[in-house]
């Protein structure tokens, strides 16, 4: 009988066809093992799609599209593999841009992204390609225990850039797709596009006031009733309106998130430093939250409405008639705020905004600027304060992004500053180089499940307990900082 590859693969998967009779850590490395092959046959089919789009422009009898009645490679791929054509369409794009060109005089060009090419080769071969200069932690453990560069991922890279490249020169395209390469496995698909799209915009710095325009022009909000009585609100804001919505949002729902789940610090697990509830709140009497967050959002904004209406607005009970503070952070370089050029960002927006922008939001009264560059205030408090300042939250805030956790989406104002080395337990000091941004659920994780944390060049880590990793190899947390502008 004929070896095809699906016979070959099938024999090689035959340990992992009885998950009922597999232990949890038998479920979890056929997990991994899976996860691996799948990156493999990735890799092999956009080899083969890649040569397919190649072909597609040659006459018959060359090309396989036309050879199969098709008049796109994407439409060929979904018919055999009977996937959507959005998902052909990745694997058309990403095989296109990793396979190596013929110029016009027949010679062979290099692939348009050799950055990508090469992660998928070292994944075909057997030997991932690592980028980036950073050492591990520890002699004994890799940097990091990340999944290989996914197609999902590689076509991110792929559109952005694309849309940059007309506008710089291609040494700083390619230096851009190292960067994402580098980041990528260790970012979830809308962190990826969320920066991806912050490296599109300091490539092409001239397309971001016309996108803004049209962003702008876009704006809309439509009010209907569903079939069931609801109303249902669509809206779409520009970046800069998004700022003070999606941030008011933000602070209300993380104001309504610690009020109910304040815990008593003394009985917590081995003295485990947990924040503590404000003066005159019962910790033990504080009820359970049962609402999703989607259902807070739509409560905050509610909230929000009822108190510009000139309402009394629904606040928590320690704090009667009173609303959370709303911050709106603006972050630019010194240089460019002076200047008027260069890019600004808004925490809790992805996409970047000019410097003209920044300077009209700089005229409200609730805004911060974060000035790269600037003046500084003391941050350390050493042992004389158990609790993190204002102002050191918002340093952690910039260090973080928000919850440090491995891809944790959430903003600043749903987390808790943590100390690594525990206050009470440990003597550890208030000081920003002990600190770390955590949401509710991943500060009970870390303290509950053994992990440790350590910041490493203001970049946090977190190495997982044997249970996880019997290796314990340190797993990137943060946000991804990009490298200032020359």
């Amino acid at each position: 009988m004929t070896t095809t590859p699906a016979t070959a693969l099938r024999g090689a998967l035959a340990s992992l066809n009885a998950p009922a009779a597999s232990s949890c850590d038998e479920l979890l490395r056929a997990l991994t093992a899976l996860g691996e092959a799948q990156a493999v046959l990735d890799a092999a089919k956009l080899g083969v799609v890649g040569e397919i789009v190649e072909r597609s422009a040659l006459p018959e009898p060359s090309n396989p599209v036309s050879r199969a009645g098709h008049a796109r490679p994407a439409t060929l791929v979904a018919e055999r593999w009977g996937v959507p054509v959005p998902a052909a369409r990745a694997f058309c794009e990403v095989g296109a841009a990793i396979r190596s060109r013929t110029g016009l005089t027949g010679e062979t060009l290099p692939a348009r992204f050799p950055a990508l090419a090469a992660a998928f080769e070292g994944v075909l071969a057997g030997d991932p390609v690592i980028f980036g200069d950073s050492a591990p932690l520890s002699d004994s453990a890799p940097l990091s225990d990340s999944a290989p560069l996914t197609v999902d991922q590689a076509v991110v890279i792929v559109r952005e850039l694309t849309k940059a490249a007309p506008a710089c020169a291609l040494d700083d395209v390619l230096h851009g797709e190292r960067l994402l390469v580098e980041h990528a496995p260790t970012l979830t698909i809308p962190e990826l596009r969320t920066v991806a799209g912050q490296v599109r915009d300091r490539l092409d710095q001239d397309g971001v006031l016309p996108r803004e325009r049209r962003q702008r022009q876009r704006r809309s909000l439509t009010i209907s009733t569903t079939s069931d009585g609801l109303t249902h609100v669509d809206w779409y804001v520009d970046p800069e309106s998004a700022a003070y919505v999606v941030t008011a949002i933000d602070a209300f729902v993380g104001h309504e998130l610690r009020t109910v789940r304040f815990r008593d610090s003394a009985a917590t697990p081995e003295g485990a430093d947990a924040c503590a509830a404000p003066e005159g709140v019962d910790e033990y009497a504080a009820p359970a939250e049962t609402r999703s967050l989607p259902q807070l959002r739509s409560d905050a904004a509610t909230d929000i409405f009822r108190h510009v209406a000139g309402c009394s607005a629904r606040t928590a009970p320690d704090a009667v008639g009173t609303t959370p503070p709303v911050t709106v952070i603006v972050r630019i370089a010194l240089a460019d705020l002076q200047a008027g050029v260069g890019l600004g960002e808004i925490d809790g927006i992805a996409t970047p905004v000019s410097a003209g922008t920044v300077r009209r939001m700089a005229a409200d009264a609730r805004l911060i600027p974060a000035v790269l560059g600037g003046p500084s205030e003391v941050l350390d408090l050493g042992r004389g304060r158990r609790l993190f300042s204002t102002a050191q939250k918002l340093a952690l805030a910039e260090r973080d992004g928000g919850c440090a956790w491995m891809g944790c989406p959430h903003p600043p104002s749903y987390t808790e500053a943590h100390h690594l080395e525990w206050w009470s337990a440990h003597g550890g000091r208030t000081d920003l180089d002990n600190g770390i941004l955590l949401c509710s659920t991943h500060h009970h994780r870390v303290h509950d499940d053994g992990w440790q944390i350590q910041v490493r060049e203001s970049v946090p880590y977190f190495i997982p307990p044997d249970a996880v990793d019997p290796y314990r190899r340190p797993r990137r947390g943060g946000r991804v900082r990009l490298p200032d502008a020359a």
